[in-house]
């Protein structure tokens, strides 16, 4: 059986383990199965490639900011001092848009292209999850050319500054930071 990932419709290459050979599409239930031996069968709805499965963890990151801009007094403070600025990030490598909106108490954020955006970002797949995961500034990125801006780089500045505190606030609430 060939695995085609739920989001792009791309067939999915897989390494040949042991329970590659077991995932079979139950009909009644229309979820895919995997028997794992002694561990049992597992169910899923959907199977990722593994680009779509980086995209959806940066969507995924992204859905925490927004709560968190609820339910965070600094985070959503920090957000009522700003004025409503629209990011569009465009990550090369597969292709995926997406677009931010803060300011004025809010954070959104949504798939696709917004026309309202002020602020255009490009750059890897890479170095976007690098820099959500803090492992990479962004600021250093864009000056060795891996990341680029269009539109207001104060408000960049001020937008990176926000992903860093919210980063930083996610740690202090699971206790990673001392």
């Amino acid at each position: 059986m060939s695995l085609i990932c739920s989001s792009c419709g791309r067939k999915v290459e897989t390494l040949p383990l042991q329970c590659g050979y077991s995932i079979t599409m139950n009909s009644e239930t229309n979820q895919m199965e995997c028997n794992m031996g002694d561990c049992g069968i597992i169910t899923f709805d959907e199977f990722l490639c593994e680009n779509c499965c980086i995209n959806k963890s940066i969507m995924k990151i992204y859905d925490d900011y927004e709560t968190l801009s609820v339910e965070n007094k600094e985070f959503h403070e920090e957000l009522k001092e700003l004025k409503n600025n629209i990011v569009q990030t465009k990550l090369s490598n597969p292709d995926f848009t997406y677009w931010v909106k803060f300011g004025d108490g809010d954070f959104i954020f949504g798939k696709g292209e917004n026309d309202g955006a002020s602020i255009y970002i490009s750059c890897s797949q890479k170095v976007m999850t690098k820099i959500l995961m803090g492992r990479t500034d962004a600021r250093s990125e864009f000056f060795n050319g891996s990341l680029s801006v269009e539109g207001d780089l104060q408000y960049f500045v001020v937008y990176i500054d926000l992903l860093n505190l919210a980063l930083e606030i996610n740690k202090e609430m699971m206790g990673v930071l001392k």
